[in-house]
């Protein structure tokens, strides 16, 4: 009798281990071990005590090899042959897996091209910097625990949330050279020993007051910038300085408008903590976001840039000397 045939002690049509591997491909090696593991149950076993399997071994051996031909690990694919998890589940998750690997890689190929051309002291500098990192998402979080130390104490939580989300900027989602750069840029700042804190209560009186009136400053600024005004509108403008003004007690006028220039200008050295933040943070967004950045993470740095640009009359982004 053709194995195909052949009767096993559980009864019914069974086909043996041999015929397996001939319709397959497979080793009978590889489908002994599926069949240890759990993976291809055996029906029964022949007189001869070879093992023997039911008619849907072909099936799900196929199956077996077809997931596995994608990489898919035996215990995702047991899931599924013991209907702990649908097919669809084991797609699902692995896209997943698969798309944490690229972001990986592609962080990991940004590193490595920001190391790739450049001075070797630079390189060692780089190299530094970005060796600190971790994974992206480290990064982030530590990010955001700088935020929570260096805002007030005592400024709302959801206001104080809201910041440190306009603040933070997530990883790059396409890494390049110089986001990954700037982002580890971002993390030395956050963790070395020369963070700062934001403003406190004793330097701008009501916490509360100065960071929302930023906060809709940015907003009003993020609506120009969307919209096409790369350099915001008087609005936006105005809201910035009357907050600032506030903080003395003054008006929003010339006078203090030269007072603000200067008081920028003064603090735009090299060495800025402030300066030095948002520059990075503005490489990694975009000088000029789409909207759904410009409402997202990270969406101060570029309506800063620009208020800083109106108020300065120079570039965020670029180091340039203080002035007259």
């Amino acid at each position: 009798m053709h194995d195909t045939q052949a009767h096993g002690t559980q009864g019914g049509d069974t086909v043996g281990i041999g015929e397996l591997a001939a319709r397959t491909g497979l080793p009978v090696k590889t489908i002994r071990y599926y069949s240890d593991i759990g993976l291809l149950p055996e029906s029964g076993r022949s007189p001869g005590g070879h093992r023997r399997y039911g008619t849907d071994a072909l099936s799900r051996l196929r199956l077996i090899q077809r997931l596995r031909a994608l990489d898919t690990p035996i215990a995702a694919i047991a899931a599924v042959m013991t209907g702990e998890h649908a097919l669809a589940d084991l797609v699902t998750r692995e896209l997943d897996t698969v798309r944490v690997q690229l972001r990986g890689l592609t962080w990991r190929q940004g590193a490595l091209r920001a190391l790739d051309d450049c001075p070797e002291p630079e390189r060692l500098r780089r190299l530094a910097l970005l060796a600190e990192v971790g994974s992206p998402d480290e990064t982030h979080d530590r990010l955001v625990r700088y935020w929570h130390w260096a805002l007030p104490a005592g400024l709302p939580r959801r206001l104080a949330q809201a910041v440190i989300e306009g603040a933070v900027p997530e990883p790059p989602a396409s890494p390049t050279s110089t986001t990954v750069l700037a982002y580890a840029e971002l993390h030395a700042l956050a963790t070395g020993d020369g963070r700062r804190r934001q403003p406190q209560s004793r330097q701008v009186g009501d916490v509360a007051s100065f960071y929302a009136g930023i906060m809709d400053a940015c907003a009003l600024a993020a609506e120009d910038l969307a919209s096409g005004s790369p350099a915001g509108g008087a609005e936006a403008l105005g809201h910035f300085v009357r907050t600032y003004a506030r903080i003395g007690g003054h008006e929003d006028n010339p006078a203090f408008r030269t007072h603000l220039r200067t008081r920028f200008r003064d603090s735009a050295h090299p060495g800025s903590f402030p300066l030095r933040y948002w520059r990075h943070a503005l490489t990694v967004t975009g000088e000029a976001p789409p909207q759904s950045i410009a409402t997202g993470p990270g969406r101060f740095a570029a309506p800063l840039a620009a208020l800083h640009q109106q108020v300065t009359g120079l570039p965020l982004a670029a180091d340039h000397p203080p002035g007259p």
